[in-house]
């Protein structure tokens, strides 16, 4: 079969196709997908660095969204039968990419697309919805009546957890970089209580939110992202580059109101005593967001099929 992989050739990493690899065979809890459509989501190398750190490969999968169907099964396989049209993420030790003609996956990694979302639909979304569900209801505990500060609420994540956040009686406060995201996030419905546009000033993040929440702040923040340095020449050092604009860190903690919850996907952040003080006083607490987890402990299987 052919199938695309990254491969790790001293110290540098190369996509390439591969147009002879040996099909996969399901072990008993397994099955074989054909694969119909692949998320292309760049591989995070420093993840997945640390993941195999004991045991680096030469290579790894890449595109963990899929949509497919099943073409074979494993002899203890029980939730999906061969023709059954599924939708599913791709654990992180994959030794199959998505991006292939056919991938192997955990019975448990999968669920049966609905009827109504085309196989795009469906492999475009059940990464950002996992993400977004894990961070609302495992994390952040979202009830009826809190208030969401979503940072960049206009990509695609970020647009997920406002839907689900919305039907769940949350107020939503979102921030855009840009006059298009404004007018997108301005549309939504239903609408979004304020939207705070960052890319010109990022200063005005905390007053905004105090302004709209009456000086309490809000219940929780999602971000995509901080800056961890106001300084230019600390920033260049550790190469600190974001795609979009962002806030600070001493912005997100002092957007949180009391025993705030703020959910990052800074797998590096680095908190100094002023901030952690900050949070204390709160009675704040950080929560990382890495929903890979969720395949790569078997323990979680229950809950991550809940999830799916």
């Amino acid at each position: 079969m052919r199938t695309v992989v990254l491969e790790r050739l001293s110290g540098d990493s190369k996509v390439s196709l591969q147009t002879n690899e040996a099909d996969p065979v399901p072990d008993k809890y397994d099955i074989v997908i054909k694969v119909k459509t692949c998320g292309l989501s760049s591989p995070n190398i420093k993840v997945l660095s640390e993941v195999f750190r004991k045991s680096p490969r030469d290579r790894y999968a890449v595109g963990y969204d899929v949509a497919g169907v099943v073409v074979q099964i494993g002899s203890s396989v029980t939730n999906v039968k061969v023709g059954d049209s599924v939708v599913g993420v791709l654990p992180l030790d994959s030794r199959f990419s998505g991006c292939g003609e056919l991938c192997l996956m955990s019975e448990y990694d999968v669920v049966t697309k609905p009827e109504q979302l085309s196989f795009e639909e469906a492999a475009a979304g059940i990464g950002d919805c996992v993400r977004a569900y894990t961070a609302l209801f495992y994390q952040a505990r979202v009830c009826s009546g809190d208030t969401i500060l979503v940072i960049d609420g206009a990509t695609s994540f970020g647009s997920i957890v406002i839907q689900l956040a919305s039907q769940w009686g949350a107020k939503i406060i979102a921030t855009a970089s840009s006059q298009e995201e404004r007018s997108y996030l301005e549309n939504i419905q239903p609408p979004i209580a304020q939207v705070i546009d960052i890319g010109q000033r990022s200063n005005i993040l905390v007053s905004s939110v105090m302004e709209e929440t009456g000086g309490v702040g809000v219940d929780v923040v999602i971000d995509s992202g901080v800056k961890m340095f106001t300084d230019e020449e600390d920033q260049q050092l550790i190469e600190e580059k974001h795609k979009y604009p962002c806030p600070h860190k001493h912005d997100v903690i002092s957007c949180l109101g009391a025993s705030g919850k703020w959910i990052t996907s800074q797998s590096d952040l680095q908190l100094d005593p002023p901030d952690s003080q900050r949070l204390f006083l709160r009675g704040g607490s950080v929560n990382f967001l890495f929903h890979n987890i969720w395949t790569l402990s078997y323990a979680q299987h229950g809950r991550y099929q809940r999830i799916l």
